[in-house]
């Protein structure tokens, strides 16, 4: 039994002689997708979910909180459930104290966050959103607010590196090696009338593992799939100018590489991303935003020898999104909304300038009745392989859901 379910049956005692509040939400979901987000050729898969949340108050013993879900899916691993979030929370005066599983969220900017590397995700679950790919990491976390603003402080003992899709090979065999080591985090926010930020410094697991060479045995070939240690220094930033929202975030990411020719590490990197988002006439909001990333130590896999190392490599610079020196883009994000916010229709996406890849989403909901939410949408990737966003064409899918909330 996890840390954090001894937490929870700690303060149930306390929690039974005390006057409690309880807040819940309960989702039952049904979906048509057709391909799956492991770079497999499952076609037509079904899936058959529960999500719930709740939250139990006491004036005393402060909150339990509850998320999580359980899935079964037609022809898809990604199926069982999952505890995103069970954490406790107790304020006094200016200080909130979380322990348990929590689900941390960094960055002002839209989307594409360079500083958030706190919570892990399932870039393979089969959601139409994105952050319920999320769950937390088993830790402390403790805020104190001031004139100053709110300083935040978080240490895990243990962090889950994300899971992500990974191309099934003849003879090739990944094998996922977790962290062992701690990570903790400070973050500095600040906020005004018209325009807020904050200061973050990161030392932990980077949520997207690496890929490394295991060798080559009788059995074929063996690709480690491990977690690695970074620190980040990123900051972040948002004001709002009439009806326009601007923002920026930047982040610098050190890791254990030693230099040009190690392809077993993540490259030392800065990402910023900066932009706007409009009203438009009606409901309709535009956002853009300009993305740039610069990696230190760059070299380019193609030019080692031909074999499995060279493979290997090159497929770990395209999960790092690593593929060259300098990368620019942008993404996009325009948004409506009808018939008294029953309907709902977005049009987003990433575009790399520097290699030509990209993702182009649509997605669209439509409120039936107050339970019922019937959601559709495409994902649509394009590009070269040696690319982040290019590598995962088999990902494209289309997809149809009905969401009954209770």
């Amino acid at each position: 039994m996890s840390r954090t379910w001894w937490l929870g049956l700690a303060l149930l005692p306390g929690l039974a002689g005390a006057e409690v509040a309880l807040d819940h939400s309960l989702s039952l979901r049904a979906g048509a997708w057709s391909g799956d987000r492991a770079l497999t050729d499952r076609s037509g898969i079904a899936t058959g979910s529960a999500w719930g949340r709740a939250t139990l108050r006491s004036d005393e013993l402060g909150e339990l909180v509850f998320d999580g879900w359980a899935m079964a899916q037609s022809a898809s691993q990604e199926r069982g459930g999952l505890v995103r979030e069970a954490f406790w929370r107790y304020d006094v005066a200016d200080y909130s104290l979380k322990v348990g599983r929590q689900i941390v969220v960094w960055g002002r900017a839209d989307a594409v966050n360079p500083t958030d590397n706190l919570s892990p995700r399932n870039y393979r679950l089969l959601t139409p959103v994105d952050g319920e790919q999320r769950w937390g990491n088993d830790g402390i976390s403790l805020s104190h607010d001031s004139g100053w603003g709110t300083l935040q402080g978080s240490w895990y003992p243990h962090a889950k590196q994300s899971q992500i899709p990974l191309l099934s090979l003849p003879g090739v065999t990944y094998r996922q090696e977790d962290s062992q080591r701690d990570q903790w985090a400070l973050k500095w926010d600040m906020t005004g009338d018209s325009a807020d930020g904050s200061v973050s410094w990161f030392d932990g697991t980077d949520p997207l593992p690496v890929l490394v060479p295991g060798g080559i045995g009788p059995s074929g070939a063996l690709v480690r799939v491990r977690a690695q240690h970074v620190r980040v220094l990123g900051a972040d930033f948002s004001t709002t100018q009439g009806s326009t929202v601007w923002r920026a975030e930047v982040a610098y990411s050190h890791s254990g590489s030693d230099g040009a020719s190690d392809f077993l590490h993540k490259k030392p990197q800065f990402a910023a991303v900066a932009g706007g988002e409009w009203q438009l006439p009606g409901t309709a909001t535009l956002g853009v935003q300009l993305t740039w990333l610069h990696v230190f130590d760059y070299a380019d896999a193609r030019d080692l020898a031909p074999g499995f190392e060279r493979e290997v490599a090159m497929r770990q610079l395209a999960t790092s999104n690593q593929t060259r020196r300098d990368q620019l883009g942008f993404t996009w994000r325009l948004a409506d909304r009808w018939l008294n916010d029953q309907l709902s229709l977005e049009f987003s996406g990433a575009a790399n300038h520097s290699d030509g890849s990209g993702i182009a989403r649509v997605q669209g909901s439509y409120r039936v009745s107050d339970p019922v939410t019937l959601k559709a949408g495409m994902d649509y990737y394009y590009g070269p392989q040696y690319s982040f966003l290019g590598q995962l064409r088999d990902n494209r899918v289309l997809y149809t859901q009905v969401e009954y909330g209770f």
